[in-house]
C-alpha cells in the first residue's frame, strides 16, 4: 500500500527543503530542479503544490510570519516575565527583532514585489504586537507604573509611528534603502525607549531597555 502523506505535510516538507536551499545558495541561484532533486520528487509533484519558485518563497515568508504570530498569542510566551516594563522590554527587544530576521530571505529575490509582500507580513505582525502592547500597558496602569488613559491609541501611535518614521527616513536617505526594520530599530532603540517612557507617562524609577536578543 502506498504511503501517502497529507497534502499540508508534504507541502511543508518541500517548503523546508526549498528554504534551506534559498539560505545556502540564494534565491536566484536555486532552481526548481534543485528543490525536486533535494526532495527526490518529480517536477509534476512540485507543481501540484506550488505554481512557481516564487510561490514557494511567498508561502515560506507567510509561514514564518504566522509562526511569530502564534508565539505572540501564546499565554505562556510571557509567563514569569515580571511586571509590565519587563514584558514590554521582551516584546520590543526580542520579538520585533525576530520578526524581521525570520523574513530576511524575502529581500534576496529581485523578482518579487518586496514592498507589497513585506507590507502584508509586517502589518499582520504589527497588529499582533499592538494587541500584546495594549495588554501590557493596561497591566502597567494597574501596577501604577504607567499613567496611560488610552492604551489602544497609545500603542498604535508607538508602533505605527515608529514604523512610519522608518519609512520616511528610507525615503529621504537612499543609502538606507536596503536597511531592515530590525536594524533601524536597534540603531534607534534609545530614542524609541524614551518615546515609550514619555507617552506612557512612566514613573521615574522605571526605564525601558530594548536590547538585541537571541532568537526565541
Amino acid at each position: 500500500m502506498r504511503n501517502t502523506k497529507p497534502k499540508q505535510e508534504k507541502q511543508k516538507e518541500i517548503m523546508d527543503a526549498a528554504l534551506q536551499l534559498f539560505l545556502e545558495k540564494g534565491y536566484e541561484k536555486t532552481s526548481i530542479k534543485d528543490i525536486t532533486e533535494k526532495m527526490n520528487i518529480a517536477t509534476g509533484l512540485f507543481h501540484y503544490y506550488f505554481s512557481s519558485k516564487e510561490d514557494v518563497l511567498i508561502k515560506c515568508a507567510y509561514l514564518n510570519s504566522q509562526m511569530i504570530t502564534e508565539e505572540l498569542q501564546l499565554e505562556t510566551f510571557f509567563e514569569g516575565k515580571g511586571n509590565a516594563v519587563e514584558k514590554i522590554n521582551l516584546l520590543m527587544s526580542q520579538v520585533l527583532h525576530n520578526v524581521a530576521e525570520r523574513n530576511d530571505i524575502i529581500k534576496d529575490s529581485a523578482k518579487i514585489n518586496q514592498s507589497l509582500l513585506l507590507d502584508r507580513i509586517t502589518y499582520i505582525t504589527l497588529d499582533i504586537i499592538i494587541t500584546k502592547l495594549v495588554e501590557f500597558i493596561k497591566q502597567g496602569n494597574d501596577e501604577k507604573i504607567f499613567d496611560c488613559p488610552c492604551p489602544q491609541e497609545t500603542a498604535e501611535i508607538l508602533v505605527y509611528g515608529f514604523e512610519r518614521m522608518f519609512r520616511k527616513q528610507k525615503e529621504k536617505d537612499n543609502s538606507l534603502k536596503d536597511m531592515r526594520l530590525s536594524e533601524y530599530f536597534m540603531q534607534n532603540k534609545y530614542k524609541l525607549a524614551s518615546m515609550f517612557e514619555k507617552l506612557l507617562c512612566m514613573k521615574y524609577d522605571y526605564h525601558f531597555q530594548f536590547e538585541e536578543c537571541e532568537r526565541v
